[in-house]
């Protein structure tokens, strides 16, 4: 398991982000979470050994745990991304979204159906982001699909949702 973070920083975007684990470990830290920057590890899957060998194994990759894959702000560095994605063909590639509306408009021309190294997780915390955000997520062309329910605010239903979905995580809000 390797841990990817192109770019730092998200922005609140649903009532779930009052008790997001980015924005409580930057305060610890005294890091303006606002702030979207990209980091040094930004190329870390085509990075190689002096024997042309990646440096990252193969596996499943933690794709932006410390911000948000489809944040607007990092538009311009997202098709790079997806670039170093399709060359690791050998790696698993996992992300979650709170921002499911905008998928579409941050995918790569080539991606059709889905790279099949990709899986997306829909995070929701609420009824009203499961019956929102679901709606969305169960109609984009997503070859692997998960939803993530955390922190979970309250009790839901999202067994209409449910076709096409790999996984399901939930976490209770602590």
């Amino acid at each position: 398991m390797a841990m990817w973070n192109p770019w730092r920083g998200c922005k609140k975007c649903s009532d779930g982000c009052l008790h997001c684990y980015i924005h409580k470990g930057d305060t610890k830290r005294k890091i303006n979470t606002s702030e979207i920057i990209k980091t040094k590890d930004f190329e870390k899957p085509i990075e190689k050994l002096k024997n042309g060998n990646y440096k990252m194994k193969a596996g499943i990759v933690y794709l932006c745990f410390s911000t948000d894959f489809l944040i607007k702000e990092a538009d311009e560095w997202r098709n790079e991304c997806w670039k170093m994605m399709k060359e690791r063909q050998d790696c698993t590639f996992l992300f979650l979204t709170k921002r499911m509306d905008r998928f579409m408009k941050c995918i790569p021309d080539d991606w059709n159906d889905g790279y099949d190294n990709v899986v997306v997780c829909c995070t929701i915390e609420n009824q009203k982001n499961a019956n929102d955000k679901l709606s969305i997520f169960k109609e984009l062309p997503i070859k692997h699909k998960c939803i993530t329910a955390q922190p979970l605010l309250e009790k839901i239903d999202i067994e209409k949702y449910l076709d096409n979905i790999e996984l399901v995580v939930c976490r209770w809000r602590i």
